[in-house]
């Protein structure tokens, strides 16, 4: 269900510098300083997979994928070429949460090491306009229920939205004839390989 109209961009907590400081300082979003934006070589999709691989020290290119990256893609596109280049032990797979606190639970755990997600959204409900969009999260600001989105088009950079506003994004048809929605694109480091404290 689509909420408020009105631009996410009229919220306080939008890029609050602040906010912004304390989002950058969390965990995973340190690893993607400093974030490669679009360009005319590579849109959104290839683009944030190139963010994700080198949050996980992999050297890359903007498009990693081995086909053109001047093309819209799915979320399952994104998934499906992402495996193919990213390093084991790492698997990605699709996810479409279906309750806005299953959602919250993807969020937390873009704050652990072990884990990488890019969302799937469209802009028009956060924004009033606008098409899908792939951006890697960086993390979630659980106490102001906030996630952080690292834009990868430079005119947007990165944003602080509320969890119910960026599922209702997420949550969007982009697919007419499957019914498929947006989503998650989800990086999970193998359990047998993750780190032990």
């Amino acid at each position: 269900m689509l909420r408020s109209p009105s631009s996410v961009r009229l919220t306080p907590s939008w890029q609050d510098p602040r906010l912004l400081e304390q989002a950058w300082s969390l965990p995973v979003a340190r690893q993607y300083a400093p974030l490669l934006s679009q360009s005319f070589t590579s849109v959104c999709g290839p683009t944030s997979v190139a963010n994700v691989l080198r949050s996980m020290k992999v050297r890359t290119r903007r498009n990693p994928f081995r086909r053109l990256g001047l093309r819209p893609m799915s979320l399952d596109q994104v998934s499906a070429e992402a495996q193919a280049v990213v390093p084991e032990p790492w698997r990605v797979t699709s996810v479409r949460p279906k309750s806005v606190d299953a959602f919250r639970e993807e969020l937390r755990r873009s704050n652990e090491d072990d884990w990488r997600f890019i969302i799937n959204f469209s802009r028009a409900p956060l924004f009033g306009r606008g098409g899908g969009h792939h951006s890697p999260l960086g993390g979630y600001l659980e106490g102001e229920d906030l996630a952080f989105v690292l834009d990868v088009n430079a005119g947007f950079g990165p944003w602080l939205v509320s969890a119910d506003r960026l599922f209702d994004a997420m949550s969007t048809t982009a697919d007419w004839a499957t019914g498929l929605t947006r989503g998650l694109v989800r990086f999970e480091r193998d359990s047998d390989t993750r780190k032990r404290p």
